[in-house]
């Protein structure tokens, strides 16, 4: 029913229930993926895919969906390689959107999904086929302001994959053979950047990007020292004028913390706060 009627008439909530089931059930419903992505994916997708304002419901319902999948059903993924195509870009389409909690989705499902393939036997396969679109996607929303609430996962998943590199869990060229002739992954990929960032950022010059693209292999086994070289390399790049949306989950966590010592000095004085507005603690019994 959800397929047939106009796309005005679906329901997003019939999304939410599938997520529900999912994350209620995990692996038992592994099987039944098959016949949720026919039923409710491929229509959905179609639906949101000419630009990144209509139908947000669904928007953000499908994309928890397929969260979900990815978190407690991932052999499922694995039975259609044109399906999987259709996940890895869907993904895409989720992190370059400018709306945080889609972006932020799309995010966490993409380095969910490294992991989940990193435990698999299909690495090599999906290395060879999405590693470096996916690279130079992230680059292109991590160069980009409007996805700077999103640097925090941006700068996680950029460290994971060099280090995936750099370690030599990636055992298949990254490089097209009959193109290009290379030694290794590591040289391949720092030439790739370099002419990736010369062309693209003109202010940069040629010693700035080599420093830049050695210091992404030196430092991505330390996620403190990548974040920052990151956080370098943006504000070189003067797109982020001082480089003050790059500190935002920093500055979260700081009011937070402020928050949460504010309520308990609160607490600790009779009359402050009114019973009432306290967690219930018989509730976490």
């Amino acid at each position: 029913d959800y397929v047939r009627p106009i796309p005005e008439a679906r329901d997003p909530e019939v999304l939410s229930l599938f997520t529900c089931l999912i994350n209620k059930l995990q692996s038992q419903m592994t099987p039944e993926v098959p016949r949720v992505f026919e039923a409710v994916f491929k229509s959905t997708l179609d639906m949101i895919t000419n630009n990144f304002e209509d139908y947000p419901e669904h928007r953000m319902n499908l994309f928890n969906l397929l969260r979900a999948i990815n978190q407690h059903c991932f052999p499922a993924l694995l039975n259609s390689s044109e399906n999987f195509r259709l996940i890895v870009e869907s993904i895409k389409w989720a992190f370059k959107h400018t709306e945080r909690n889609i972006a932020e989705t799309g995010l966490n499902t993409l380095y969910e999904l490294f992991n989940n393939v990193g435990k698999s036997q299909v690495g090599s396969e999906f290395y060879s086929t999405y590693y470096l679109s996916l690279l130079q996607d992230i680059f292109s929303v991590l160069t980009d302001t409007l996805h700077s609430p999103g640097f925090k996962l941006q700068s996680q998943i950029l460290a994971h994959m060099f280090m995936l590199v750099e370690s030599k869990a990636i055992t298949v060229p990254l490089w097209d053979a009959a193109t290009v002739q290379a030694t290794d992954n590591s040289t391949y990929l720092r030439e790739l950047l370099s002419t990736m960032f010369i062309q693209s950022f003109p202010n940069l010059t040629p010693p700035t990007v080599k420093r830049l693209v050695d210091g992404l292999f030196d430092t991505c086994r330390d996620q403190v020292a990548f974040k920052q070289h990151l956080r370098d390399f943006l504000v070189q790049l003067r797109e982020f004028g001082g480089g003050e949306e790059l500190y935002l989950d920093e500055r979260e966590a700081e009011q937070a913390r402020k928050a949460a010592e504010v309520q308990k000095r609160q607490e600790a004085v009779p009359g402050i706060i009114n019973p009432h507005a306290k967690p219930d603690e018989m509730n976490d019994l």
